[in-house]
């Protein structure tokens, strides 16, 4: 069977699924060819598979200019849309993979297509109407509109959760193509043996102990306000806590009212923000912490919550989206709207020991079931079945 990849949408999550699946495929003798379409985000990867089955093509997209444009997006899917056609045509795939979640319009009459579903907030509209800027509104009502018309047009798809699943059906009915759900998975025998940064290095990077840890971008959704608020109360009672932000400001505009927010509730030298960390250094800042927290309203399947499980960091996260059906026993939860008990369950988790010993041990027990091995061939169970 030739599968054709289409990677040109690899960015944040949806590139570091790519990075640990393609290999796992690579690894699999399953006699199928696989042919990946990428701007250049995986030629790296490219680099370390020695690999026949799998060719990686560069797409010829102009003006990306490394993908800091702001029209780099369109140019993407004006690629999608117009010149991966004509790669279909010539190849005549059995299978389109796409992990940009869309359907081109055009495409072999014998080519099945599967689409991968990365993002499950365009699938609530309270989320769309809380973004503060119209053109993100309106640009989230697009994708729900996008993600639907291709869900129509696909012979399967793969969600990452039962929650976005179940989410699916409830916006969009019943489906000519089946939802396969295919969790993520984590490196965590890899991640065991990575080593506990320094004090030093961490007091480098302004982080003194003991303190909390949040991972990730900062989008609207991701509910920083509220953590900040929910903080500050447990601040409060623990003069030497802090709360280390690590990832990037991703909208201008909310980056403006997180800082606010901080200066507002006296919490400048309680924060510590780190906008980007390399993998060890990442993995230190997970090990030392307290505890890990992760409160956003709207997740397919939490990386950084499955990062943090597979380090043992005891963690609390939001009761809501895909975060109870990763984390299941092996996290205390809390209701994201909710600063009080947000604010409580912090607190627990801070003189608690006891509970942080059990935590991080049933951690390590519940990241060890999310192998990259197990999804990669879920996935090709799925090609295989809509090509039969």
């Amino acid at each position: 069977m030739k599968i054709v990849i289409d990677a040109t949408a690899a960015i944040s999550g949806g590139k570091l699924y790519l990075e640990k699946l393609l290999p796992q495929l690579a690894e699999i003798e399953s006699g199928h060819e696989f042919i990946v379409f990428h701007t250049g985000d995986l030629d790296r990867l490219a680099e370390t598979i020695a690999e026949r089955r799998i060719r990686f093509v560069r797409a010829s997209i102009p003006f990306l200019r490394d993908g800091q444009w702001a029209g780099a997006s369109i140019m993407r899917v004006l690629w999608r849309k117009f010149v991966l056609p004509i790669h279909l045509r010539r190849l005549q795939p059995d299978v389109l993979f796409s992990n940009s979640g869309t359907v081109p319009l055009a495409k072999p009459a014998r080519t099945r297509t599967v689409i991968a579903l990365h993002n499950c907030m365009p699938l609530d509209e309270s989320l769309i109407s809380e973004e503060h800027s119209l053109v993100r509104r309106l640009r989230l009502r697009m994708l729900r509109r996008q993600m639907q018309q291709s869900l129509e047009l696909a012979d399967g798809s793969i969600a990452f959760s039962e929650d976005t699943r179940r989410r699916i059906r409830g916006n969009f009915g019943e489906l000519p193509g089946a939802v396969s759900v295919i969790h993520h998975a984590i490196d965590w025998g890899e991640n065991q043996r990575l080593t506990t940064a320094n004090f030093d290095e961490l007091r480098r990077l302004g982080v003194n102990q003991p303190y909390l840890i949040y991972v990730s971008q900062f989008h609207r959704y991701k509910n920083v306000p509220r953590l900040l608020d929910a903080f500050a109360r447990v601040a409060a009672n623990h003069p030497q806590l802090q709360l280390a932000l690590v990832g990037a400001m991703a909208d201008g505009d909310y980056r403006r009212e997180v800082v606010e927010i901080i200066q507002r509730l006296n919490l400048i030298d309680r924060i510590v923000a780190i906008p980007a960390a390399p993998r060890e250094q990442l993995v230190g800042l997970y090990r030392n912490a307290l505890a890990f927290v992760q409160p956003s309203l709207a997740e397919t399947c939490s990386f950084p919550l499955l990062e943090a499980l597979a380090l043992g960091v005891p963690a609390a996260a939001a009761n809501s989206t895909a975060m109870p059906e990763m984390a299941g026993e092996a996290a205390i939860y809390f209701d994201p709207l909710n600063v009080a008990e947000m604010a409580d369950v912090m607190e627990r988790l801070v003189w608690d020991e006891a509970l942080r010993g059990e935590l991080s041990r049933k951690a390590i027990e519940q990241a060890a079931k999310f192998t990259w091995e197990k999804t990669a061939r879920q996935t090709l169970q799925v090609f295989e079945r809509i090509n039969s």
